[in-house]
């Protein structure tokens, strides 16, 4: 196994424990296996180095300030899911019958811990070149596409999605719920929705600005919404 990146695993329990999530191991008969939250802890770290150290390659001329948003636009639940996704990890996934059953291989939060894990393995495994290669490998695209001049503070999305998954480990939701004005300039209504519960609604020229502006708004409120009491952590 390990085909699926460019890294060929020595030792392949190493592997399996990145992709076995502990809702298996809970499950009767299968106390002897390890889960992924340590190797997953470490592969956050490493991720965090090595992609600061290629931002810094790739943009010479940008401040730690800019640096840091560029990084966190990388490393967030949504993208770290999509690159998951993209290595199919989500076929790989050892999950117990009740995450099976609740559609846990197409979970973000899954896929995220996945990958992170992945990588912990690989340094384990391989070492800091070995996993510096498949970052950058998984990277390439993302950062190809990056617009220096894209101002990722204003990625309201991106910042509200990494509050929620900090403080509830949950994951927000965005719909159309209203459009209106001519088609050639029109005004769009988006719900927030955070544990089935509306939070904000924004507004916006495109779907995109709309959802922006919900997640500023969720941003500015989320001290108030916390403190209501009607969100409650959920424990993976």
């Amino acid at each position: 196994m390990g085909e699926f990146i460019s890294y060929q695993f020595k030792n392949s329990e190493m592997l399996d424990q990145a992709l076995t999530h502990k809702s298996f191991i809970n499950e009767g008969g299968k106390k002897h296996l390890l889960h992924n939250e340590k190797l997953e802890f470490l592969g956050d770290a490493v991720l965090d180095l090595i992609l600061s150290e290629h931002l810094m390659e790739v943009f010479p001329s940008d401040a730690e300030g800019d640096l840091s948003k560029k990084r966190a636009s990388l490393v967030n639940e949504s993208t770290l899911a999509q690159i998951a996704q993209g290595l199919e990890l989500s076929e790989m996934l050892r999950l117990g019958k009740g995450e099976i059953i609740s559609n846990g291989k197409q979970k973000p939060r899954l896929l995220a811990s996945a990958f992170e894990a992945l990588l912990g393995a690989v340094f384990l495994d391989g070492g800091f070149d070995e996993v510096r290669k498949v970052i950058r490998e998984s990277y390439r695209e993302l950062i190809t596409q990056m617009n220096p001049s894209d101002n990722f503070e204003q990625d309201y999305k991106t910042r509200f999605q990494e509050i929620s998954q900090a403080d509830l480990r949950e994951t927000p939701t965005y719909e159309v719920t209203d459009e209106t004005g001519p088609s050639h300039n029109p005004q769009f209504e988006v719900s927030l929705t955070l544990q089935s519960q509306l939070l904000t609604k924004g507004l916006g020229r495109s779907k995109k600005a709309a959802e922006q502006d919900a997640a500023r708004l969720a941003i500015e409120t989320w001290k108030q919404i916390l403190e209501a009491g009607t969100l409650r952590r959920r424990d993976v």
